[in-house]
């Protein structure tokens, strides 16, 4: 028998904010309120917002696990079976595979057959999809990568509601709930016996896994969700306010509502660009978004290690080179 002494959680794929997340932040922020999608993208990015910490929640936890043998484990994973799925949490070991799903919704939480509802203090209530169903279709996706790998694991799978202010009223029947607390001494209870895998087989499937992985980015966002470019607040954010519409001075930014100069204030409104209105960029374009005053600055500003040149004279555009 292969005994495995490792007990340390080994974290193959530490939590990171997603492209995602800050290609929503940009666009949430920079979409006018009266804006017909507005409300759309504000719901989004709110959502957004709970799972994001949540996720950051649970992954505190699990790096804080001891178990007797080894395993690694992943946050926020896009792998393509039949389809490209998305896990919030993997965790794999020489025994079992387990997927968490992590829901950040507040209320009091009643799941049926197809649908989870909260009902919040101020009796206004809402619907989702059932969760189950969509941790149901993870198993399975993911059962038929590791069969293309041939791997053959049990794979479990829960969802964890990471903060405890949520009141779960009728649980799923055939389905485990977890709250973050709850995450250790579940995971100290699943029974082992024989290891599954050798240690090497353990470590190539991370490895294989790690190299599937495909970041969801459905980038520029603009285009994904049918918004107009044109229709966005153009400007430089200000980095400590917030404020969008600094304004450019010699060698600097300056903040008409909190007063501060700021070198590089422009980068980030660059990397927003890039992530929600189009994948390049020309000298005019840089003119317009950043509302500079002339071609020179857009010029020097353009000559950016993130960036990447192609063309020549007034076909020359610039794209962003952490998108590639």
């Amino acid at each position: 028998m292969l005994v495995f002494t490792r007990g340390d959680s080994m974290i193959a794929k530490k939590y990171s904010v997603s492209l995602y997340f800050d290609a929503l932040r940009a666009l949430h922020k920079r979409l006018p309120k009266n804006h017909s999608k507005f409300f759309m993208i504000q719901n989004e990015y709110r959502q957004k917002v709970a799972g994001e910490l949540g996720e950051e929640a649970v992954m505190q936890v699990m790096g804080q696990v001891k178990l007797p043998y080894k395993f690694y484990v992943f946050h926020n994973l896009s792998l393509y079976s039949e389809s490209l799925f998305q896990m919030d949490v993997l965790i794999i070991s020489p025994y079992y595979a387990l997927i968490f799903e992590e829901k950040n919704i507040k209320g009091e939480i009643t799941f049926t057959e197809q649908q989870l509802t909260r009902k919040l203090d101020t009796n206004e209530s809402h619907s989702f999809d059932n969760p189950v169903i969509q941790l149901e279709e993870y198993e399975y996706q993911l059962n038929l990568l590791f069969q293309t790998r041939g791997i053959s694991i049990p794979i479990y799978s829960a969802l964890v509601f990471a903060f405890a202010s949520r009141y779960i009223k009728t649980p799923p029947t055939h389905k485990t709930v977890l709250f973050r607390k709850g995450i250790k001494p579940f995971l100290r209870n699943i029974k082992t016996g024989t290891p599954l895998l050798t240690e090497e087989q353990l470590n190539t499937l991370k490895n294989d896994i790690l190299h599937a992985n495909e970041d969801f980015n459905p980038f520029p966002l603009c285009e994904h969700f049918q918004i107009q470019p044109e229709s966005l607040i153009k400007g430089v954010e200000c980095v400590q306010c917030g404020f969008i519409g600094m304004k450019k001075v010699k060698h600097n930014w300056f903040c008409p509502r909190c007063k501060i100069y700021h070198k590089r204030a422009h980068e980030q409104s660059l990397k927003d660009y890039f992530l929600i209105c189009k994948s390049t960029m020309s000298n005019m374009e840089c003119q317009q978004f950043l509302q500079l005053n002339n071609k020179h600055e857009a010029t020097r500003i353009l000559k950016n290690e993130m960036l990447l040149k192609t063309g020549r004279s007034r076909n020359t555009k610039y794209s962003a080179i952490f998108l590639k």
